[in-house]
């Protein structure tokens, strides 16, 4: 019985004591995260000669008390056929607001020299830098 209680008594104490860690002083080595919501959008029925809006949405990883701006840029197409960018206009940066993790842009199909009558595609990213990474792309399609 002495040796029970023994054993009892070492399991106790090395559970008290590797259960009371704390992660208090941890540093995130990880990189902020920003990205599109949707990985795929159409913009359909653009009128001939005329334009048509939608929104996309972003995330990012972190919340801060502050205002958080970056840049959107058009990456080479997703998928095929590529459209011309006189076909397309989009915000060229986005603002998270203060203690959100959400922002919009607006994106704008133009149709100036479609062809293709199954739609035209281009892509747009969060621009990337030292401190954050692009997250989700948006691959987005035109259509008359």
């Amino acid at each position: 019985m002495k040796k029970f209680k023994l054993i009892f008594a070492i399991l106790t104490v090395t559970f008290l004591v590797t259960g009371c860690e704390s992660y208090d002083d941890f540093a995130s080595s990880g990189k902020l995260i920003a990205g599109f919501t949707t990985k795929d959008k159409n913009i359909n029925s653009i009128p001939a000669g005329g334009s048509k809006s939608t929104t996309l949405d972003l995330f990012m990883t972190d919340v801060f008390d502050v205002d958080k701006t970056f840049n959107i840029v058009a990456i080479p197409a997703l998928k095929e056929p590529a459209t011309s960018p006189d076909n397309y206009s989009f915000d060229a940066t986005v603002t998270f607001p203060a203690n959100s993790r959400k922002a919009t842009i607006t994106v704008t199909g133009i149709d100036s020299s479609i062809t293709n009558p199954e739609g035209e595609y281009f892509a747009l990213a969060v621009e990337g830098d030292a401190n954050v990474v692009s997250g989700g792309f948006a691959s987005i399609r035109v259509r008359k």
